[in-house]
């Protein structure tokens, strides 16, 4: 295969990924791909995934036991600077709260407790599996003590 001075020389399979529209999965996809597949190990039935509501959007939900998991995923390349669960600073938590509790009014559930879990992935760049996976339990705080939404 010729090519033009000054242009970069693609490979084969490269030029054929373009042709056919083949791309890279961005980072967060697969994160969140990486985390539903350990929760799903851990005994957590996804039920459902990117659920928005005004403006608020929650990565992955489940049902553990007798609690409606909300989860927020976080994924990043190296802890050089911090852990990915560390990421989730205050205004992030408000806004997952309110999202959930606008969920759960839109949607009507009966019978299950809400719990904020926060789910951390490193996957290193150019790697094919992620170095590791991390959940938190709990991590953020839904209501009050009693039950309610």
């Amino acid at each position: 295969m010729r090519t033009a001075p000054g242009r970069k020389k693609v490979g084969f399979w490269e030029w054929v990924g373009r042709k056919v529209g083949v791309r890279e999965v961005p980072l967060a996809d697969r994160g969140e791909a990486a985390a539903a597949r350990y929760l799903r190990k851990q005994g957590v039935r996804i039920v459902s995934r990117n659920r928005r509501h005004r403006g608020g959007e929650i990565d992955l939900i489940g049902i553990e036991g007798e609690f409606l998991v909300f989860v927020e995923v976080r994924t990043r390349t190296s802890e050089e600077y911090m852990r990915p669960e560390d990421s989730v600073r205050h205004w992030k938590k408000r806004a997952l709260v309110r999202t959930v509790r606008g969920l759960a009014r839109r949607y009507g559930v009966k019978g299950l407790r809400p719990r904020i879990d926060v789910v951390g992935v490193v996957w290193p760049a150019g790697a094919k599996s992620p170095a590791a996976v991390r959940w938190w339990k709990g991590a953020v705080r839904v209501g009050g003590g009693n039950g309610d939404w």
